[in-house]
């Protein structure tokens, strides 16, 4: 069904508006047929003919066939609005999904693009953008640039299909070059070397740093996207969630996963040094948990219950724990202090939506630590002494007139002969 104008407006403003925003034409799609652009989503009738008023930048678009044979596989691609710009697809009945390319000939293309400018054609057919997916769509991909499409090898135009989560989804780190072609589907091949445990190319020493410092695991991964950097792996974030509500990809489901690991299991301390990480990864999360159903925490996506430690590690930022510094960074100061404000956001919204208790829990985890703590602190602590003899510091029952406080002469005790002085052990 299509939706309705968004707001009351004059003929002229309706024609200004539309100049400033961009279009995308789907001719030919069945009936029945599902059409989504980022978090919205129409069931085709013999009117549809795609969306107007797009806003400019990045937009996800994917469709999927409902037939005899239920429904098929969701095909995506991204797009790169801009005023005035007209995206045209005609729908390949052969494939069940939108065709290569535009679907038609150049010159076809060009008639129906200034068509749809210049003479408003398939106006009647076209559905609005909806106002209040804006808001929405740029919570969830604010993140995405062309570059972050491009790294993950599904940049603009490129069809996109859900892919395999066992395959290894780096063509560079399996030895060999995925081979591109214009207009074939291909699934998205995420920077999977900022997240393994043993990552291509370090030394043994290096992967056991990353393995017992989670501090150095980030750096890792930050590292892993260039001049990017912690940009890139926000980008790559959203991005793999965009893909997992979009395609339902579970290849996406675990570089999402991953991601999401890496940068909360060391929150507590690497929030000093990546503020602005840490600030842009609470604001990404709570659009995308927002977007999650209220079984989030215990479905078929969570069942390894990996995200609620990942969030109760996250909740355990304490901004007071600055460490000192001799200059203080008023906008270091500033960030911390936002953090700590979505934080807080963020775990009311938890609460309110799944029943989950994030701030409580993370309190439980800190007193947890800090038992485990004392109690080694108290354990006896044992030293070697001279002689090769030994005793628990916490002792209290210590005869000072046994052998292991006399000395050689008093004990009889015969050295060997390279403890002897002067002794000669050069041979």
């Amino acid at each position: 069904a299509l939706r309705p104008a968004r707001r009351a407006m004059s003929s002229d403003a309706r024609v200004a508006e539309l100049d400033r925003r961009g279009y995308y034409v789907a001719v030919d799609v069945p009936r029945g047929a599902t059409f989504a652009l980022d978090t919205a989503e129409w069931t085709c009738d013999e009117r549809f003919v795609g969306v107007k008023a797009l806003t400019r930048g990045l937009h996800f678009v994917a469709v999927r066939d409902a037939n005899e044979r239920g429904a098929g596989e969701r095909v995506g691609e991204f797009i790169d609005a801009a005023p005035g710009s007209v995206e045209i697809r005609r729908w390949d009945a052969a494939v069940e999904t939108l065709g290569e390319g535009e679907g038609m000939s150049a010159e076809d293309a060009e008639r129906a693009r200034a068509a749809t400018r210049e003479g408003r054609a398939f106006d009647g057919g076209l559905a609005w953008y909806p106002t209040e997916v804006e808001t929405r769509w740029m919570g969830l991909s604010g993140w995405i640039t062309r570059d972050s499409l491009r790294r993950c090898g599904v940049d603009c135009g490129t069809r996109v299909v859900a892919g395999d989560p066992e395959a290894e989804t780096r063509g560079d780190e399996r030895g060999g070059v995925v081979p591109y072609f214009d207009n074939i589907q291909r699934a998205p091949t995420f920077t999977v070397n900022a997240v393994r445990k043993r990552p291509s190319g370090m030394t043994p020493a290096e992967v056991s740093a990353i393995n017992i410092d989670a501090n150095a695991r980030l750096a890792h991964a930050v590292a892993c996207f260039g001049d990017d950097g912690w940009r890139g792996l926000l980008g790559e974030f959203q991005l793999a969630f965009v893909l997992l509500m979009g395609l339902s990809s579970m290849a996406a489901l675990e570089q999402w996963k991953h991601l999401a690991h890496v940068v909360c299991s060391c929150a507590e301390t690497a929030v000093f040094d990546y503020p602005e990480l840490y600030l842009g990864f609470v604001d990404a999360l709570d659009a995308q948990l927002a977007r999650a159903g209220e079984d989030f925490f215990v479905d078929d996506y969570t069942e390894d219950n990996f995200l609620r430690p990942c969030m109760v590690a996250l909740m355990r930022i304490d901004v007071d724990d600055t460490p000192k510094r001799e200059v203080t960074d008023m906008d270091v100061e500033s960030t911390l202090d936002a953090i700590s404000s979505k934080l807080a956001a963020l775990a009311r919204g938890v609460r309110e939506k799944f029943d989950v208790d994030l701030i409580e829990e993370a309190r439980e985890a800190k007193l947890a630590d800090s038992s485990v703590i004392d109690a080694e602190e108290d354990a006896p602590v044992v030293v070697e002494l001279s002689e090769g003899h030994y005793m628990a510091m916490n002792a209290t029952d210590v005869d000072v007139e046994s052998d292991a406080f006399k000395t050689d002469a008093e004990s009889g005790a015969e050295r060997m002969g390279w403890m002897r002085d002067g002794a000669d052990v050069s041979s």
